[in-house]
């Protein structure tokens, strides 16, 4: 079951927005590193932009449920003391994280398509903040659980961010 600070009646669509954007920098760092490296046109259109953003969220829905199914939760959704749950306080099988995340991933995000995944997600905010759970938590009657926010914890991820924009801004320099 979940610690005394745990809060699972409030809802908070912008702590758990900024968990999964921390989330998808961790995951968009090294994928662009990588396609940097070795595909990265020289002048990158929006296109390919575009493509990459989709990319990073495919393979962040790949990751994310061998996370949630062994911590019940991920590095952002850590960082903001976010833990998903079944309602028994039970942690998800590896295909509830799965099917989880898919419909995060599909309904929540619209794969990354533009326009598409902004209405989407204003959609979400709407319900969560509506009815306090959002479409996929309540197909799969997923608790997500609110713990105290640690000063540490988000100074630590303002740290990795900031290194992770100067590690990219040098080997753009270096290039």
């Amino acid at each position: 079951m979940g610690s005394r600070n745990e809060d699972p009646g409030r809802v908070h669509p912008w702590i758990r927005f900024w968990a999964r954007a921390f989330d998808v920098f961790l995951m968009a760092v090294p994928l662009g590193l990588a396609q940097w490296h070795w595909f990265w046109p020289a002048e990158p259109g929006w296109i390919d932009l575009m493509l990459f953003g989709m990319l990073v969220l495919f393979v962040w829905l790949l990751i994310e449920p061998i996370l949630i199914s062994r911590l019940a939760t991920s590095p952002g959704k850590w960082v903001f003391s976010i833990r998903i749950l079944n309602r028994d306080g039970s942690r998800l099988s590896y295909s509830q994280a799965l099917r989880r995340s898919d419909m995060v991933w599909a309904k929540g995000l619209g794969a990354g398509a533009p326009l598409i995944g902004q209405f989407l997600m204003a959609a979400q905010h709407y319900q969560l903040s509506r009815d306090a759970k959002t479409f996929w938590d309540e197909e799969g009657d997923f608790d997500v659980r609110h713990g105290q926010i640690r000063a540490p914890r988000v100074i630590a991820a303002a740290a990795i961010v900031a290194l992770a924009v100067l590690a990219l801004w040098l080997a753009a320099a270096a290039a």
